[in-house]
């Protein structure tokens, strides 16, 4: 590696060591032969040896995550062909033991031919931080969001320019991001010069400080005229600027479809068929007389072929008991938009398609008369990505359980129900024994692997549906058990003490056990209106404080310790 950066001795000694320091490693590629050549550490981090891997910069590529392997192709010949001063890459690499690494890899060319071919680049590659990590999520959201992202500044002076702005500034202005950055004029000369005034008019420094929404229009190069719809949300700074963050969607075709509304019956009819929703429309019969393409498309039905309503909803609802709930929601909701000559409400259902897979439809629609005119949207990826988002809020992300947010909603949610009940409510504080000495002793990975160990060993002894386990904080978790007495809670307490001694996970260095242990405070209180949940979590944090102050590796529940098991 030395020679091929033809570097001397002690200057490579040297940048080597500032290379090891900071955790990065230094590449070439070679263009002539095709190969790249990597410093021992990039290995190293990754489990191989050095012998182990080979220098083909094909060899290298394979080992790239599959999902990423051709954005960095493409990021590399950006750079290569000249339109990138520098290559930069945020992905995946295979290590030894099949799982990925995400790093960031960044390079330069250093040298060209006479025809401006590369022949040499250098570069690093290191592991990527967080913030790196959580700006390539953002940039992948923004890719896949229809319509313009964007942070827009007006400052006091009256320049302006967009800190952020989103790869669909492309569809939306016909500017690049970077274009915008330093000057927002590209975006201005694009609007109409009827909506310019206007626009131009909000954006004042001087102006009161309320959120922004409008329509209005744009002239693109070789596109000619579109619709925009824009809505941001003022923010001002403290140099004094007005610092506005906001989103804009193309509305082109909401507008002409509008329009084509006051059209003859025939280009009604076009319109409606080539929406971008299912449309059907029913008489009082129950007949479907209309279907136009996008729900022939979603529920793979013959263009000649004219079912009932009676037998859609078998098709759709092959579940009985759904089927009758969907069809009770439906016939209320159309009946409540047929007397208030409104929208019918949309809402989402979970639909059998003819081929057997299912899908969640957003169904809404219109009444008019004894007709109704439904509408078919597929959020099936988005109901999959808001539940994966609601995961994420209330999942504690290193355990696997529940989180902090998730138990303190849940226990206010239980202390009301057993309040109206006038059952009992339990729970359990749990800490484990010593569990600094033992990062100390095996490393902090060993104790994130400890704590991901003992929290699925705590959630398999629950046994009951309602009962929830929860990550607190650190080496602290939580048991919330609602209608259980205190006998109850000591046997629940005793089994997932037992639970964690079973592990059998050594802590050497723990006073109490050569294996690791737990200590549980226990409380349990009929809630009333004198008290609050912070009650019943006070006295199972005073037991918990008491089985830690009498030795640990023990259960408490105010009367002594219920469970004691010394190894």
């Amino acid at each position: 590696m030395a020679g091929k950066l033809h570097l001397g001795d002690e200057k490579m000694s040297h940048w080597q060591a500032v290379l090891e320091a900071t955790r990065q490693s230094a590449w070439e590629y070679d263009a002539g032969t095709g190969m790249v050549y990597h410093s021992p550490l990039w290995k190293t981090l990754l489990g191989y040896a050095d012998e182990d891997v080979g220098n083909d910069l094909e060899e290298w590529l394979a080992r790239i995550h599959p999902d990423d392997v051709g954005r960095v192709r493409a990021e590399m010949q950006h750079h290569m062909d000249g339109q990138a001063p520098f290559y930069d890459s945020v992905h995946r690499v295979r290590r030894k033991d099949g799982s990925y690494l995400w790093i960031q890899d960044r390079g330069q060319v250093v040298e060209r031919d006479a025809q401006g071919h590369p022949l040499r680049i250098l570069g690093t590659k290191m592991e990527a931080s967080k913030r790196q990590l959580f700006q390539e999520q953002l940039d992948q959201l923004a890719e896949n969001v229809p319509g313009m992202l964007y942070q827009y500044q007006l400052d006091p002076d009256g320049s302006s320019h967009f800190p952020y702005a989103s790869i669909g500034t492309h569809a939306i202005f016909g500017v690049s991001p970077e274009q915008l950055r330093a000057d927002a004029s590209r975006v201005f000369s694009r609007i109409h010069p009827d909506d310019l005034p206007g626009i131009k008019s909000i954006f004042q420094p001087t102006r009161q400080v309320t959120a922004w929404k409008a329509e209005f229009r744009v002239i693109l190069p070789g596109r000619g005229m579109r619709w925009l719809s824009g809505y941001a949300k003022p923010q001002r700074l403290e140099s004094g600027a007005m610092l506005w963050h906001g989103y804009i969607r193309d509305i082109t075709s909401d507008k002409q479809r509008a329009l084509k509304h006051q059209e003859t019956e025939r280009l009604l009819q076009h319109l409606m068929n080539e929406m971008p929703m299912g449309l059907s429309l029913v008489d009082a019969s129950g007949r479907i007389y209309f279907r136009n393409r996008r729900f022939h498309k979603y529920f793979s039905f013959v263009e000649g072929e004219e079912p009932t309503l009676v037998n859609w909803w078998r098709m759709a609802y092959p579940d009985p008991a759904y089927r009758a709930q969907v069809i009770s929601d439906w016939n209320n909701n159309v009946a409540e938009a047929a007397k208030h000559g409104t929208e019918v409400q949309r809402k989402d259902y979970r639909m059998t398609m003819r081929d057997g897979t299912q899908k969640i439809m957003a169904i809404g629609g219109l009444a008019f008369g004894e007709h109704f005119m439904a509408t078919f949207e597929d959020r099936t990826e988005q109901a999959a990505h808001s539940e994966q988002l609601l995961k994420m809020a209330y999942i504690d992300g290193l355990t696997g359980i529940a989180n902090r947010r998730h138990f303190d909603e849940a226990l206010q949610t239980e202390w009301r129900r057993c309040q109206r009940s006038g059952k009992p409510l339990s729970l359990l504080m749990i800490d484990i024994d010593h569990f600094k000495a033992y990062n100390d002793r095996y490393g902090h990975l060993r104790g994130d692997q400890c704590l991901q160990t003992v929290a699925t060993a705590l959630r398999a002894r629950l046994d009951r549906a309602q009962d929830l386990v929860a990550r607190f904080g650190g080496e602290e978790f939580v048991c919330l058990l609602p209608e259980c007495d205190l006998s109850g809670a000591n046997r629940v307490a005793q089994a997932l003490f037992l639970a964690v001694q079973e592990l059998m996970i050594e802590n050497h260095d723990s006073p109490v056990s050569r294996t690791l242990t737990v200590s549980i405070g226990v409380a349990t209180q009929i809630p009333d209106e004198g008290s609050t949940p912070d009650t019943l979590l006070t006295r199972a944090d005073a037991n918990l404080y008491r089985a830690k102050q009498t030795g640990r590796n023990r259960v408490e529940d105010g009367t002594g310790a219920v469970a004691d098991t010394r190894s």
